[in-house]
């Protein structure tokens, strides 16, 4: 729910254009929208980039390019490394401290007065995205059982799935290798349902989709698992789906992923590198401890397999830009029987079902769009009743189908038809916000029960008041075995049941105020709406934080944390509800230090908002429009402060090419809030804010522009700042630039900044993810960089101690016995010394006065993508994109 973005661009170092990217922001009548994903441009020009295959580049390719820079890719023997290294932490030494989470863990709730927007203001609990579904062959009231798998936050189980919002949850990816989930298969021989195979990694193709460590197997529902033999060999991959063939062996679909995110998402890393590639990308077969590859795939990967019902030696393949291919003699050679909508677009994605038909041949639906939404991209439906035979497709596209995944069809894609009911197929993919409340209810997900030929939106069940509703971004579906009208709908905000029951609510269309065919339209979608949507999310802790914010009044019961298309969340002291304060994407947010009241929040992009009455949900005002309004960009969760010093506690610094400054923060309030609302204004209307560029000029304000020298390009992605000092400030950029300032709080045109890693010839020239300033000395800081220092040989190390003597300074490696892995997070117990660091697989610690990094424990493997230190108060907080918030208690200094 992101309103009235603008894109701006930027260009990515000095590597080639068909590995850049924007970060995106989409405009759609001034909503900041839920799943409004990324688009593409240039830095100097604006036009959209494009790779060599003519389609925009994605957000998950920009963050490939920033997390492999100064290289085009990273090493699997790279990521290999790092992971076998964070397991030495694991089983040597003791591990210091026990991190305990804070939750939300039992409720994520939005209000309903964000939800207006959306739905009809009904209360929603949500929980992080989810990607895989699993359920038991035999399911009733009494004992039904569910699988979830979740993007960052492992599997889950539970027995009551049928219980509605009292299921009780069990998390049980404990010891699995890796949280990332991109598929789950319950073994069709077990009626127990306890079988159960698990491959990780997200094939979803966006920015933190991430990278998986092969296939895991239980025979206990969960309990402990163990590696598939051989699986090993998909590290550095998404396993996107699993089957079994006609010999019981193991097939799986394999997809490109990504490593590492970041609170400020300065860069991830994809694979292969030149002369070290990982495993082709396509579909295998397992043999013993081998894997077979049966169809190789040189885009995305394949997002999805398939064993036909009626002939198991059939198979059927989707992969990116591919369509739809099938094996008539169990892989052993392939034909393609469906094309790409768009084959020069490497995100365009087909998804399917197969059904068995009465008269024995099987019936295929497809479903195919990419990351456009206009003209001949527009998402499209078919249908053929013989996919092992002539295969001829019938375009069942029509007004109510079209374009249901929208622009995001890459990320939000699936058909499904039930087992059993051929006639009956689900269509999930992404809102169309511009039809929401108006000719549907923004069709999220579509049923169709006559083969195709019509369907009605999902999206919102039957309550004439306060309709509840899903989430507009869409992942996975599953029904319970015999019934086909009983589903569970995985999303980006988390898990949805409906009671398989129907309701008519199509009377809602007359006060909708449209023409004679929309009504038609609205009418014929809204005739058959679930009787009534279930939140399943209780106790679901799978929320995907980018950083949690803390109140300098009441560190210990205030924070507030961004989080992937959720929103921004507040912690009161009770790990068991955080209600959401505003929607969107959540990013970056902060709390004014003199006046816990005034907060800040970040949806995506250069676009935040304000707030002067301590976080309520309808007092937010847009700020930073003069921002969104300038040729700048920035990253997608870009970095902004508050400043900490009580003396200037009005100012707000946020990082775009230039450093930007607010001292008011961001203006007026009676202003603001008369003139700037976040739920009417536009993001760009002139005076939502007063944010200004920062700098005098000499040679730049642009701390990316090649008038500073070498390293050019990026955006900024940190900005620091410490208590103690008025005037000093630390910024860094993607590129491994650092600079500092002496005046960042003199008028604008005054600031000074000074380049300071070029006086280092040790100072690698990568991805900065964190500065920690020292609050006795503002020219010693500790700096952290993301990617691998095989990417830059001559400069290795990921921690850095730095000392700044005027122009010039010092960096002394401090990483120590760290493997060779990105670090998204750093900070320091200032009262003991202590540096602590966070990665894709958990937090480790420096001791003051030592080299050696140890494991911090209580945590499951997990990517922390920030860290927040209050060491008066001796705690430290983690963001984990995955499983919430979590804490550590610093202990009494002695």
């Amino acid at each position: 729910m992101r309103f009235g973005i603008v894109v701006a661009a930027l260009t990515l170092f000095s590597i080639p254009q068909d590995v850049l990217s924007s970060f995106a922001r989409e405009e759609s009548a001034g909503r900041h929208r839920i799943g409004a994903k990324r688009h593409v441009e240039s830095r100097e020009d604006k036009s959209f980039a494009e790779g060599d295959d003519g389609a925009s580049l994605s957000y998950a390719e920009e963050q490939a390019a920033l997390r492999a820079y100064p290289a085009d890719d990273v090493s699997p023997d790279a990521t290999l490394n790092a992971l076998a290294g964070f397991q030495s932490f694991r089983k040597s030494g003791k591990s210091v401290g026990q991190w305990a989470p804070i939750g939300p863990l039992n409720q994520a709730r939005y209000p309903g007065l964000l939800d207006v927007f959306l739905f009809d203001g009904a209360d929603y609990v949500a929980s992080g995205r989810v990607t895989a579904l699993a359920i038991a062959p035999t399911c009733d009231q009494g004992h039904c059982r569910l699988y979830v798998g979740a993007a960052g936050g492992g599997v889950w189980v539970t027995d009551k799935a049928l219980s509605g919002a009292s299921a009780t949850w069990t998390f049980v990816g404990g010891s699995l290798g890796s949280n990332a989930i991109g598929s789950l298969l319950v073994d069709p021989n077990d009626a127990s349902g306890n079988t159960v195979y698990v491959g990780t990694g997200e094939p979803n193709a966006s920015g933190d989709s991430e990278a998986g460590v092969g296939i895991f197997k239980t025979t206990d529902g969960g309990q402990t698992w163990s590696l598939v033999p051989g699986s090993d060999a998909f590290f550095q991959r998404a396993v996107s789906s699993l089957a079994f063939d006609k010999d019981g062996k193991l097939l799986a679909g394999i997809a490109s992923a990504v490593r590492g995110v970041s609170a400020v998402t300065s860069g991830a890393s994809s694979s292969p590198a030149t002369g070290h590639p990982l495993i082709t990308r396509g579909i295998y077969r397992q043999n013993g401890a081998t894997w077979t590859l049966l169809r190789g795939t040189f885009i995305r990967g394949t997002n999805q397999l398939a064993v036909d019902p009626n002939n198991p030696s059939v198979l059927y393949q989707a992969s990116f830009a591919e369509g739809v291919w099938r094996s008539l003699d169990n892989g052993a050679t392939w034909t393609q029987i469906k094309t790409a909508l768009n084959a020069t677009r490497s995100d365009d994605r087909a998804s399917f079902a197969v059904a068995k038909l009465a008269n024995g041949k099987t019936r295929m639906y497809v479903g195919v769009g990419n990351g456009s939404d206009s003209g001949a991209n527009r998402a499209r439906f078919y249908r053929t009743d013989d996919a092992a035979g002539a295969a001829v497709f019938a375009d069942m596209t029509t007004a109510q189908n079209i374009g249901y995944c929208t622009g995001q069809c890459w990320y939000d894609n699936y058909v499904v038809s039930p087992a059993g009911a051929p006639d009956v197929v689900y269509l999930g993919g992404s809102f169309s916000y511009n039809d929401l409340h108006g000719r549907d209810n923004g069709r999220a997900v579509l049923l169709s029960t006559d083969g195709g030929a019509t369907f009605s939106d999902l999206t919102q069940d039957g309550d004439p008041n306060h309709a509840e509703g899903m989430h507009p971004d869409q992942h996975a579906l599953v029904t319970v075995p015999g019934n086909p009208f009983l589903f569970f709908a995985a999303q980006d905000g988390g898990l949805m049941r409906s009671d398989g029951q129907f309701a008519d609510v199509s009377y809602k269309c007359a006060s909708r105020g449209l023409n004679e065919a929309d009504n038609a339209l609205c009418q014929s979608l809204l005739w058959r709406v679930p009787n009534q949507l279930i939140s399943m999310n209780l106790g679901l802790n799978t929320l995907q934080f980018q950083s949690v914010s803390v109140s300098a009044q009441h560190p210990k019961n205030l924070l507030q944390g961004g989080t992937q298309d959720n929103g921004t969340f507040q912690y009161d002291g009770s790990g068991q509800i955080w209600p959401q304060i505003i929607y969107g994407d959540g990013g970056n947010s902060g709390f004014n230090v003199s006046d816990d009241t005034l907060r800040f929040n970040t949806f995506t992009g250069q676009a935040n908002d304000a707030n002067f009455h301590g976080g309520a949900a309808d007092k937010w005002v847009i700020i930073s429009a003069p921002i969104l309004s300038s040729p700048e960009g920035a990253f997608f969760y870009p970095p902004i402060i508050a400043d900490p010093n009580p003396a200037w506690a009005g100012s707000i610094f946020q990082g775009s090419f230039s450093v930007w400054r607010t001292q008011d923060w961001g203006g007026d309030p009676a202003y603001l809030e008369a003139n700037c609302p976040e739920f009417t204004a536009s993001a760009t209307k002139p005076g939502c804010g007063d944010f200004v560029r920062i700098g005098d000029g000499v040679p730049s304000t642009d701390l990316g522009s090649a008038a500073w020298g070498t390293r050019s390009g990026g955006a900024v992605a940190w900005i620091a700042r410490t208590a103690q000092n008025g005037g000093s400030m630390w910024a860094a950029t993607s590129t491994g630039r650092v600079f500092i300032t002496d005046n960042a709080n003199a008028p604008a045109a005054s600031v000074h900044w000074t380049r300071l890693d070029t006086a280092a010839a040790n100072s690698p020239g990568r991805a900065i993810s964190q500065i920690h300033v020292d609050p006795a000395n503002a020219n010693h800081a500790w700096v952290s960089y993301n990617g691998y220092n095989v990417n830059t040989p001559a400069t290795p190390g990921h921690v850095f101690e730095v000392t700044r003597t005027a122009t010039t300074a010092t960096w002394v490696d401090r990483s120590g016995n760290l493997p060779d892995f990105p670090i998204t997070a750093l900070v320091r117990d200032d009262v003991t010394g202590d540096l602590y660091a966070g990665s894709d697989f958990g937090v480790t610690r420096l001791a003051s006065g030592t080299t050696t990094w140890t494991a911090t424990g209580g945590m499951p493997t997990v990517e922390v993508a920030g860290l927040t230190v209050v060491p008066s108060e001796r705690i430290l907080y983690a963001a984990t994109h995955g499983l919430g918030a979590w804490a550590l208690d610093l202990g009494k200094v002695k």
